[in-house]
């Protein structure tokens, strides 16, 4: 696969393999845990390589992360409760967690939209949550870009300077799917042990 990925790269005009990371550090904000910055170190190889400009991949990987952000904080702001209300935010998300969120995001809101790029796997959920608690749109819009512009400016001129080679790269890619497909399995997991003793003390209660 990462071969294969290689030669895809290799083979794609610059402004297409610009457009391509653009797009994958979007989808990755949208519909996590699609893992966005296996993409980046892919294109920081290709800088280290020299197929790919330095300017080219950091505006375009950070370009794409602060819109997906942005996209899900207006969802959040559109939907708020509607979505928490759902079917699908009531397995996710308790009225307990989201007051719980609140007052978490109260006290440390705009601190945490600084460090959601820092935060893989959580950045869709901080960004909805910013939403859906109206944070202001322009302090959210230029801290998210703070924080992309950083995450992405360290990680693509690490390897850029190291000049890791593509087994490396492959290593990092393997290690860092492995991290945030073991997130998403221990998040399934307690979703459904919780709904499981829920069900079990309503049970109880019926029984009495």
């Amino acid at each position: 696969m990462f071969e294969y990925l290689d030669t895809f790269f290799h083979q794609l005009p610059p402004f297409t393999a610009y457009l391509f990371l653009f797009i994958s550090a979007f989808v990755e904000n949208v519909f996590p845990p699609i893992p966005g910055d296996t993409v980046t170190l892919i294109g920081a190889y290709l800088v280290s390589s020299g197929k790919l400009s330095f300017i080219g991949v950091y505006i375009s990987t950070s370009l794409g992360s602060v819109l997906g952000f942005f996209t899900m904080y207006l969802i959040g702001m559109k939907l708020g409760r509607k979505f928490l209300d759902s079917r699908i935010g009531r397995k996710v998300f308790s009225e307990a967690q989201y007051k719980k969120t609140e007052k978490w995001f109260s006290k440390y809101g705009y601190g945490i939209i600084a460090a959601n790029r820092f935060l893989s796997g959580t950045r869709s959920v901080i960004s909805i949550f910013a939403g859906s608690f109206h944070l202001n749109w322009f302090r959210v819009l230029i801290l998210a870009t703070i924080s992309a512009l950083l995450w992405n400016g360290i990680l693509i001129y690490i390897i850029y300077t190291v000049g890791l080679n593509w087994d490396v790269i492959r290593n990092l890619i393997s290690q860092y799917n492995k991290v945030v497909i073991a997130l998403t399995f221990a998040v399934i997991a307690y979703i459904i042990i919780r709904k499981i003793r829920q069900k079990k003390i309503q049970d109880n209660k019926t029984n009495i």
